[in-house]
Order: structure tokens, then C-alpha cells, then sequence
């Protein structure tokens, strides 16, 4: 049995990209997303104005989430 790791990619406002990893043997989903996406705050949030506190990325390409399964 082997992990896929899907990272969803944010390509515009409507669209997204599934980016697929091969999770290695002895890791799981969390340490590989872990190792994949960083984060950094926003620049743009103030408290009320329905923005989140802080994006994640992969590749300077914004992550909208991820999915982990058993192959």
C-alpha cells in the first residue's frame, strides 16, 4: 500500500490544480504536507474583515488544501 499526498493549487480566483505526491515509506500525510507548505501571514487581514490571518503556500503557489489516500 502506498500514500498519495494531493495538494490542491489555487491557479485563480475559480480554478485549481491537484498536485499529487508519493508520501515516502515511514511518513505520513501531515509530515509530508509539513515539509511541502509554509506559511505566512497576511498582510491584508484586520480583525472583522472576513480575511484569513494566514495563506499557505507551496512553490510560492497558494494551497486551498490537501487530500491523503491509500493506494
Amino acid at each position: 500500500m502506498k500514500l498519495i499526498l494531493t495538494l490542491i493549487i489555487l491557479t485563480s480566483p475559480t480554478s485549481f490544480e491537484l498536485k499529487p505526491f508519493e508520501v515516502p515509506v515511514g511518513m505520513s500525510c501531515s509530515q509530508l504536507h509539513d515539509k511541502l507548505v509554509y506559511y505566512v501571514k497576511n498582510p491584508n487581514y484586520e480583525n472583522g474583515n472576513g480575511q484569513i490571518w494566514i495563506q499557505s503556500f507551496h512553490n510560492k503557489q497558494p494551497v486551498g488544501g490537501y487530500l491523503c489516500e491509500s493506494k
